[in-house]
């Protein structure tokens, strides 16, 4: 007797549409799909998953997709399950992991580190700051919500799994309010993306060849560095069996990877001393916090003659919608004009006050669409007339 599977009609359609398959009839029960080429290749979705013989259809077409890609029906299983997730796999090596297992102390440090790095780069998708000591709820929050698979072989593989969202399913043009769902899945994105960004950073800096200089420490922190992400790096590679940490970022196939995202990092110990080094800067220095906030454009108003433009972007404050006001130049104004007609979700990043009951206000430093999500151009965003807006 198979197993249930652990997906629904949605995935296999979504999964199908992204591997090159194309309906081709169907109804309520079931539908026929094609993959256009020289063989004729034809499966059968089964859509009623409370169905009796919904199982027994799903291994089959699961079957059918590892015959023709070429892969065991494990590994596809796996990815048709994880067509809307970003799977983030910590891979620990060591010479002496010969038979993919590794000493109890070492794999509790790895586990222990999958939760630290998760947090760290939820705080950083919040706030820049250097050294946390507190971390922000919501980032405390996010080892609750996103899943740890199940650890495979390859050295010993534990697979991070988190939320991500085709693009045509955020946000529409000129739309007027956040949706609370797709803000919570678009952060659980957000985090991942900062957590490839900062690692990167790390591993370039270790890979330099020379001791990182204060202002590129200090830039690492732009990118979602901070000391308690070191930290986690640290403790999971001094651990004895563990000679290497390796990040593989599989991004969801229905969401374009995030623009400037590396798709693996490595750390040996001669890294992680220069890790260690970035650290002990880190905890000592202090650095400027600034906020970042995530939303659509709600409001525009700027008058002809105006130097800057009054824009109110809508967001998640401590789950709380709100409404955060702030005044942009000429640049960041029509970056903002576009982001609104077109439906673009924006980041903002500066000095946020947001009192209960008042209004939250923002001293900017840098706007823009969010690079979490697809690369989105400004080439269509005009550079001559502004156009008329609602007050606000």
């Amino acid at each position: 007797m198979h197993p249930e599977p652990d997906f629904g009609p949605e995935e296999i359609r979504s999964y199908l549409k992204v591997t090159g398959w194309a309906p081709v009839s169907g109804g309520a029960v079931a539908e026929l799909w094609r993959l256009p080429g020289l063989a004729d290749e034809v499966v059968l979705v089964p859509m009623k998953p409370g169905a009796p013989d919904f199982t027994k259809r799903a291994q089959i077409l699961l079957g059918d997709l590892a015959r023709v890609e070429s892969r065991d029906v494990r590994t596809v299983q796996d990815a048709v399950a994880t067509v809307f997730n970003d799977v983030t796999d910590l891979q620990a090596s060591h010479p002496t992991l010969s038979d993919g297992s590794i000493p109890l102390e070492s794999g509790y440090e790895l586990f222990i580190s999958a939760k630290r790095l998760r947090v760290a780069s939820a705080a950083a998708t919040i706030r820049r700051q250097g050294h946390f000591r507190n971390f922000p709820t919501r980032a405390r929050e996010q080892a609750r919500d996103v899943r740890l698979g199940q650890t495979r072989r390859g050295s010993y593989i534990v697979p991070i799994i988190s939320q991500a969202r085709a693009p045509e399913d955020v946000y529409s043009p000129g739309q007027d309010r956040i949706d609370v769902g797709v803000e919570e899945t678009l952060f659980d994105r957000r985090v991942t993306a900062t957590m490839s960004r900062a690692l990167g950073v790390l591993e370039e800096m270790a890979g330099a060849g020379r001791e990182p200089t204060p202002s590129e420490i200090t830039d690492s922190v732009g990118e979602g560095v901070s000391y308690e992400l070191c930290q986690a790096l640290s403790k999971v590679v001094s651990a004895d069996a563990i000679g290497t940490l390796a990040v593989t970022f599989n991004w969801s196939r229905v969401a374009a990877p995030p623009p400037g995202t590396p798709p693996l990092v490595e750390f040996n110990q001669a890294a992680i001393d220069v890790v260690d080094r970035v650290s002990a800067q880190l905890k000592t220095r202090i650095y400027t916090s600034r906020h970042l906030i995530y939303g659509i454009v709600t409001n525009l108003s700027r008058h002809p003659d105006d130097e800057t433009g009054r824009v109110g972007v809508q967001t998640l404050i401590n789950r709380r919608v709100r409404t955060v006001w702030m005044d942009l130049r000429d640049t960041d104004y029509h970056a903002a004009v576009h982001c609104h007609d077109t439906g673009v979700p924006v980041r903002v990043q500066g000095s946020l006050t947001s009192p209960p009951g008042g209004h939250a206000t923002m001293e900017v430093d840098d706007f823009g669409p969010d690079p979490s999500l697809m690369a989105t151009s400004l080439d269509t965003a005009t550079d001559t007339e502004t156009p008329r807006r609602r007050d606000a």
